[in-house]
């Protein structure tokens, strides 16, 4: 990681042109997301989509991109809660009437220390970084496949990025869970004698790995680009729930010395939108698309990523009839 920060830090894309493009950005009051949203701005995007719960903070989030870019015209600022299915859903609604959509980036994520349930009844982990991050991926899916190619884009391919973690590569399902016939995996994780704060993040992201990589394999890379993106380690807020003794202390001491700046973590989401079709299925991390983690490979993992998928979709579909839908439709 130190390397990452002192000696190689993400590079910065600057001959990209993201002109004539509509982008929308998820978790864009802060942070990452909100650099990236106004990296894109800067890049020349048509419209910039802030997608966040608290539309206030999304305003304030708003000003200070335009402050940075002096245009007035390219942003806006939209409701999601990705605590709610029923946020999800309207969401997805409302982008199918913009003329075109070019850019998805899924930024939104939790890390929880302790066991919260969602609105929706699901560990707040579960919910935010894997079944809502899938739910609305799936359902924008054929905005942008329709948005091929799109007016002023210079033919560029739309892309759906995944904001992942390098977690995911050492994440591991407990093999009790993995034996038991009487519940899935994503319920097993759902009762709090299960949850664990210090891996129940890392095992999110796998999930949504495993998501990322049938979405790709159901999609022509000719049609949409869908990959995935870890920034590294970032000085961001997503720790704000560390609350356990001297937290404040150790966070403060390896964001010093480990982690890059909100901008510098960006760039990764950036470079990442930019990167093409090599990147599609793909894991962009450190400016170049990397191996796939041992937590995918092989004969035994490729089923427990089934598993997942056939789980998550039972799950989103059983919330939103259109899943189904969407997924018999990719590859046509």
């Amino acid at each position: 990681m130190i390397k990452y920060k002192w000696f190689n830090p993400p590079k910065d894309v600057t001959s990209e042109s993201y002109t004539g493009r509509i982008v929308i950005v998820t978790g864009s009051n802060t942070g990452m997301g909100l650099e990236a949203a106004a990296k894109f701005a800067q890049l020349g995007a048509l419209k910039v989509i802030l997608a966040v719960r608290d539309i206030s903070k999304g305003e304030i989030a708003k000003s200070l991109i335009e402050t940075r870019t002096g245009n007035k015209d390219q942003l806006e600022v939209w409701k999601l809660d990705m605590n709610s299915f029923d946020s999800v859903v309207a969401f997805a609604e409302r982008a199918k009437a913009l003329p075109h959509l070019d850019v998805v980036v899924l930024n939104a994520g939790v890390r929880k220390i302790a066991f919260i349930q969602s609105p929706e009844g699901w560990e707040e982990t579960l919910q935010v970084n894997t079944l809502s991050s899938a739910l609305l991926g799936i359902l924008l899916l054929p905005k942008l496949k329709a948005s091929n190619p799109s007016p002023g884009s210079g033919g560029k391919i739309p892309v759906l990025e995944f904001v992942n973690s390098g977690m995911h590569t050492s994440a591991i399902i407990k093999p009790s869970i993995l034996a038991s016939t009487d519940k899935g995996i994503l319920e097993a994780y759902n009762e709090v004698e299960n949850f664990n704060g210090g891996t129940a993040y890392g095992l999110s992201k796998l999930f949504l790995m495993f998501v990322a990589a049938h979405l790709a394999a159901g999609t022509n890379s000719a049609n949409v680009i869908v990959t995935s993106m870890c920034p590294g380690a970032v000085k961001t807020d997503i720790a704000r729930d560390f609350n356990f003794p001297g937290a404040g202390v150790i966070l403060r001491v390896f964001f010093a010395l480990f982690a890059n700046s909100a901008e510098a973590g960006s760039r990764m989401i950036v470079s990442g939108t930019a990167a093409g079709e090599k990147a599609h299925g793909g894991f962009w991390q450190h400016d170049q698309v990397k191996p796939e983690a041992p937590t995918l490979v092989g004969e035994k993992n490729k089923e427990i990523g089934e598993r997942v998928w056939k789980e998550i979709i039972g799950i989103l579909a059983d919330k939103v009839s259109e899943v189904k839908g969407v997924l018999e439709g990719l590859g046509r």
